[in-house]
């Protein structure tokens, strides 16, 4: 039996889609931008997923870009929505534990001779607004602090980030990778003073390579793809038809189960801590107030990436941290680093994340496998 505890790398695909790739093969699968009666067809079911994924976070529909997922999103709003000054340089500010799809836009703007403040969460595991807010200068163009860790769970108060910041200077844009948090944690973005917020379908049960970015109507954005002029100009290319109808589809589904689902992922996460508990040592770095679909620990003395392999002979999956990142050497994640981690614990940190068809009996599992690995091996692997 597969044990598949790595949600927050990506979801399985809903078996709702079925019908809906059946009927994009047989006859929906028209270029909604051409002329003819199909097409037109194809235009309005795009318009529909519009409503359904803007519906999600309170959105306007009107101010929907489709994207190829999480990583465009975030380089479009961070790099092509902020107000330019001619030659001058500007000033950003961000979160030190953001994402490589944001953190590395940064990096590129500092290269390019911007200034950037990179905001330290504090014990919480939290960046706070007023941390925020006292960076803010004249000449800050753009925020960007993520909606919920990709590593942690931490659930940041973005809208109240974004009050703080336009209190501070209303010209400078807020944008928020929501890609961990879009479904699983509520959002007004209409109500709001966030300008951006971008998720991605494969985070919710949709296909990898679809994404969303919603904006509000004055939000200074520019198209970052250039082209055929789809998606009012903002984002050119061939729309990808059936992704966004299954993003759509899963997120229809989501939202209808979206109480009950949250409630069995956050049991799940405290049923496993519980079986856990007796492990000496243990750190824990998702906070209690958390998203419910992420579970980040650490075992001093077990490094995180040999524990994943002894759990893969099992064929339990979990991750040691973003999946994006997962390939570069590294010495311990920049997300704990970030939270003050010692070096020695951030080699030992494991990510679980959970998905509303994860059971009791998989957390048991699970929790049996770890236990019986850090038995075997714990204290003989320290570097």
């Amino acid at each position: 039996m597969e044990i598949y505890l790595d949600n927050a790398a990506t979801t399985k695909p809903s078996k709702a889609l079925l019908p809906l790739f059946s009927a994009h093969v047989e006859s929906e699968w028209k270029n909604p931008s051409a002329m003819y009666p199909p097409a037109v067809a194809a235009e309005r079911q795009l318009r529909a997923a519009r409503e359904t994924l803007a519906g999600a976070v309170h959105a306007d529909p009107a101010g929907v870009v489709f994207t190829s997922g999480g990583t465009e999103g975030a380089n479009t709003a961070i790099l092509r929505g902020y107000r330019a000054a001619g030659e001058k340089k500007l000033h950003f500010i961000t979160s030190a534990y953001e994402h490589p799809c944001v953190y590395e836009c940064f990096r590129a703007l500092e290269t390019a001779g911007h200034s950037v403040d990179y905001i330290r969460p504090r014990a919480d595991g939290k960046i706070h607004p007023e941390d925020v807010a006292e960076k803010v200068r004249e000449d800050t163009a753009l925020v960007s602090v993520m909606h919920v860790n990709n590593e942690t769970g931490a659930v940041n108060d973005i809208a109240g980030i974004a009050a703080a910041v336009k209190a501070k200077n209303p010209g400078t844009a807020v944008h928020a990778d929501g890609v961990q948090g879009y479904g699983k944690c509520p959002l007004d973005f209409g109500g709001s003073a966030l300008d951006y917020y971008t998720a991605s379908a494969h985070k919710l049960h949709g296909l990898k390579g679809t994404g969303v970015l919603f904006y509000k109507k004055n939000a200074p954005l520019k198209p970052y793809l250039l082209g055929g002029g789809q998606e009012k100009g903002l984002r050119s290319g061939t729309e990808n038809t059936f992704g966004i109808l299954a993003f759509a589809r899963a997120v229809e589904e989501y939202m209808a189960h979206r109480e009950e689902w949250v409630a069995h992922m956050a049991a799940l996460k405290a049923y496993l801590l519980d079986k856990l508990s007796d492990i000496p040592d243990m750190r824990i770095f998702s906070p209690a107030d958390g998203a419910p679909h992420i579970l980040n620990l650490a075992f001093p003395g077990m490094r995180g990436e040999v524990l994943l392999h002894l759990l893969e002979q099992k064929k339990i999956y979990i991750s040691t941290g973003s999946a994006c990142s997962s390939h570069k050497k590294r010495a311990g994640s920049r997300v704990h680093q970030a939270l003050g981690v010692p070096a020695d614990i951030t080699q030992g940190v494991v990510r679980l994340s959970f998905c509303p068809e994860n059971t009791e009996e998989e957390m048991e599992t699970a929790a049996a496998a770890i236990k019986e690995a850090l038995a075997g091996f714990r204290g003989f692997i320290r570097r």
